[in-house]
């Protein structure tokens, strides 16, 4: 199987563009779902997660407090680091197990961090979803009700985009309407299969 990976800064597109793969008869997995797997409740991530970063960022459930924990890794690098320590390891192989699981000629592993973490070098290759910075920061203000001095925080916490796409061996550019992102994927998905 050729395994691809797909990344993209945050409020890219780089949800549509998985959606748009999986409406073709692409395998998409999705390592976001996967880091929400490996800190459930019972999971020893979470341990570790509250034994760093202490009892405030878990719910009255039990569960992992993101905006909480957002909070704390998005103004800092050494917590954010902290937390990839945690995670990271156990994402790559919970990653490995669903991949050994699938029987398809092709599939993509989508992940915000995929280049950050260097696990894109073992990937067949790497899209990269990019998007107007401008329209960015409108999505994710609209998506995720944020103020704009937290949006910007996100956006700049992670590695520019232009530096992401000069890596890619595909880049699809989201600026635009969804047919015009959906004509990028077609053309990709061509390039794709064996």
């Amino acid at each position: 199987m050729d395994v691809w990976g797909l990344t993209g800064n945050i409020a890219c597109g780089k949800s549509a563009v998985e959606a748009m793969l999986r409406e073709r008869g692409i395998p998409v997995l999705d390592l976001d779902q996967v880091a929400r797997e490996v800190v459930e409740p019972g999971e020893p991530a979470l341990d570790e997660i509250r034994d760093a970063f202490g009892a405030g960022v878990i719910d009255a459930d039990g569960r992992l407090d993101r905006p909480a924990l957002g909070a704390i890794i998005f103004s800092d690098p050494d917590a954010r680091a902290r937390l990839q320590a945690i995670t990271w390891p156990r994402i790559y192989q919970r990653t490995a197990e669903k991949l050994a699981a699938m029987e398809a000629p092709v599939a993509v592993v989508s992940a915000a961090m995929m280049i950050e973490s260097g696990s894109y070098q073992q990937y067949a290759g790497l899209i990269v979803v990019t998007c107007e910075p401008g329209i960015r920061l409108s999505r994710l203000l609209a998506r995720d009700g944020l103020s704009e001095a937290d949006a910007l925080k996100r956006i700049d916490a992670q590695m520019a985009q232009a530096d992401k796409a000069a890596l890619a061996d595909h880049v699809i550019d989201n600026s635009g309407t969804l047919a015009e992102t959906a004509a990028q994927v077609e053309a990709l998905i061509a390039g794709l299969r064996p």
